[in-house]
């Protein structure tokens, strides 16, 4: 039996392929990239899935393009799209307001915005004000925190137990690569329109 020899940076093609994103601050796998980033672009490229690296946001991911509509025989899709709610939609719109008001400040003393769970729940509480039961408002937000930080949005940096409140997440530069300017305003519009309506 011949014994296959994994390449250096098998790992990272494993990780590229399990997360929605792998950033800077994961030294072991951005210097395992930096290293070997025109191998592995070679080898995703084979299959018709593209390297997409941002060295200034400090992400990288993988992106597959569509297939034309009138292609007979479709690849296969490897990179699955995420299918957002409503909900997580609108957490994904304020987190990106969020960061792009972060950006725009002045007084920047971080490139990175961390925010607690208490800052998140007044800014799309707003949203919800319609829900009688403050418990299950809680329970709702924090299962559409969990999921942004599934999908790479967010990162837990900080957890306290004790209060709740207090955990602290980091709003990754990959919501800017999932929702364009354009596609921001577009939800910004209808945000508005909701606002006025209730």
């Amino acid at each position: 039996m011949t014994l296959v020899m994994a390449k250096p940076y098998g790992s990272l093609i494993v990780k590229l392929l399990q997360s929605h994103a792998i950033y800077d601050d994961d030294r072991t796998y951005w210097l395992l990239l930096d290293q070997h980033e025109t191998a592995v672009r070679q080898h995703f490229e084979v299959i018709g899935v593209s390297l997409d690296l941002n060295r200034r946001e400090g992400y990288a991911r993988l992106v597959q393009p569509d297939p034309a509509e009138d292609d007979p025989n479709p690849p296969i899709r490897l990179i699955r799209r995420t299918q957002l709610s409503y909900e997580q939609s609108l957490l994904c719109v304020l987190l990106r307001e969020w960061l792009e008001e972060h950006e725009l400040s002045n007084t920047l003393s971080s490139d990175r915005l961390f925010v607690m769970r208490e800052q998140i729940r007044d800014r799309i509480e707003l949203f919800f004000k319609n829900q009688p039961n403050r418990k299950a408002l809680l329970s709702k937000l924090d299962s559409l925190t969990e999921k942004l930080v599934e999908n790479g949005f967010l990162k837990q940096t900080r957890r306290d137990e004790t209060n709740p409140d207090n955990t602290q997440y980091e709003v990754k530069n990959l919501l800017k690569a999932r929702l364009s300017n354009e596609k921001l305003q577009e939800f910004r519009d209808k945000l508005q329109a909701y606002v006025e309506s209730v």
